[in-house]
C-alpha cells in the first residue's frame, strides 16, 4: 500500500469521525440533543410580581443600611456630614498613637458609644502617619454598640484610592460585616468599590455623596426580620449611587439608585434599572418619588412611588412592550420590616 493511498485513507476515515459527531457517518443517531440551558433571569408572572417587587424594595434597604457603616461613629456631626466627623475622630487617633507606634503600620482602638470597639489598622504605607492614597485601613468591629439593643460586628478593610478632609475612595472587602437591632439584622461580604464626598454650599445645605460599584470579586448582602428573609448576590458592574442631604432651612432627604443585576437567593436574577431615583424625605414615612424597571427573562416589572403608602406594580409578562396588567399594594407590603 503506497505511502499517499494510506494518507488518503486516514483522512476519509478523520473525516467520517468528525461528520459522525456533527451529524452522523454511515448509520442513524436518534440520540436527542441535549437540552438548551436555562435562561440566566427570572421569568416574572402574575404570581410572582409582588414577590419580586418585595424582594427589589428590600434590595433597597440592605444596600441602604451599609452605607454608613464606613463614617459611622460621627455622633456630633449633622446626618449629612458624618463622613468628615469621621474622619475627624479617626485622624485625631491615629496622629494620637503616632507617638506611641512606629511609623509604616498604627492601631488603635475606639471605644463605640454604649459598649464594644472598633480596632482600627492603618498600614501607613508612604510614613506619613495619615491614611492616604496606597494605605490599607482595616476596622474590626468587636460588638459595638451605639446602644444596648443594636450592635456592629465582623470588619472591612480599604485599599484607599483617596483620602482628603471630603473624600474616601478605595475598594471596601467586606468580612461578614453584620448589623443587629430589635427589627432584624442584615450582613455583607464580599467587594465592593465605594467614594464617600462630602459638599457644604454657602447656605448651608450639606450633601453627602457615596458611590459603589461591584467589581469581579462579586457581593453577597443579607437581610433577616421577622417577617422576611432574603439573600442577594450582585454581579459585577452593580452599581448603587445615594445622595444625603440635609438643607439648613428644610426638612432633609436622600435620593437612592440601584442599576445591575442581582439574584435573589428566594427567586432568580433579575435586571434593575431606577428612573427617576427614589425620594425620602426624612421626616416622612415611605418615598416620595421614583420608579425601578425590573427585567427578567421575556418580560419586565415597573415598581413605582404613588405616594407615601402606596406603590404600583405594571406588569409586561411577554416584553411586547406593553404594561398589561397593573396593581398597586401598600408600602407596608413591600417593606415589612
Amino acid at each position: 500500500m503506497s505511502r499517499s493511498f494510506a494518507f488518503d485513507r486516514t483522512m476519509r476515515v478523520a473525516a467520517c469521525l468528525i461528520a459522525t459527531l456533527a451529524a452522523g457517518c454511515g448509520g442513524d443517531d436518534d440520540t436527542p440533543p441535549p437540552p438548551p440551558p436555562p435562561p440566566e433571569l427570572l421569568q416574572i408572572t402574575a404570581g410572582n410580581q409582588v414577590a419580586v417587587a418585595q424582594a427589589t424594595a428590600a434590595n433597597f434597604g440592605s444596600l441602604d443600611s451599609f452605607r454608613d457603616i464606613p463614617i459611622s461613629n460621627g455622633a456630633s456631626a449633622p446626618a449629612a456630614s458624618r463622613l468628615a466627623g469621621t474622619k475627624h475622630v479617626l485622624g485625631k487617633a491615629i496622629a494620637a498613637s503616632a507617638r506611641s507606634f512606629p511609623l509604616g503600620t498604627i492601631s488603635v482602638t475606639e471605644p463605640c458609644p454604649f459598649s464594644g470597639s472598633i480596632a482600627i489598622t492603618l498600614d501607613d504605607r508612604d510614613n506619613n502617619a495619615a491614611p492616604s492614597a496606597g494605605d490599607v485601613l482595616t476596622s474590626v468591629f468587636n460588638d459595638c454598640r451605639d446602644t444596648a439593643s443594636s450592635s456592629v460586628t465582623g470588619s472591612f478593610a480599604v485599599n484607599i484610592a483617596g483620602y482628603s478632609d471630603s473624600l474616601l475612595s478605595g475598594l471596601f472587602t467586606f468580612n461578614q460585616l453584620a448589623l443587629a437591632d430589635p427589627e432584624g439584622s442584615a450582613a455583607m461580604s464580599g467587594q465592593a468599590n465605594l467614594v464617600y464626598t462630602i459638599t457644604g454650599d454657602a447656605a448651608g445645605t450639606w450633601t453627602t455623596r457615596v458611590e459603589m460599584k461591584v467589581p469581579a470579586a462579586r457581593l453577597v448582602s443579607s437581610i433577616s426580620t421577622p417577617k422576611y428573609k432574603e439573600t442577594f448576590t450582585y454581579d459585577p458592574d452593580f452599581s448603587a449611587l445615594w445622595n444625603d442631604v440635609s438643607p439648613a432651612t428644610a426638612p432633609g432627604y436622600s435620593t437612592s439608585v440601584l442599576n445591575g443585576k442581582v439574584a435573589f437567593a428566594s427567586l432568580g436574577k433579575v435586571l434593575l434599572a431606577t428612573d427617576p431615583p427614589f425620594r425620602d424625605v426624612w421626616e416622612e414615612d415611605g418615598p416620595q418619588s421614583g420608579a425601578v424597571l425590573i427585567t427578567g427573562y421575556q418580560s419586565r416589572l415597573r415598581v413605582s412611588v404613588v405616594n407615601t403608602t402606596t406603590a404600583r406594580l405594571e406588569l409586561d409578562a411577554n416584553n411586547d412592550g406593553t404594561y398589561e396588567s397593573t396593581r398597586d399594594v401598600p408600602w407596608s407590603e413591600l417593606l415589612p420590616f
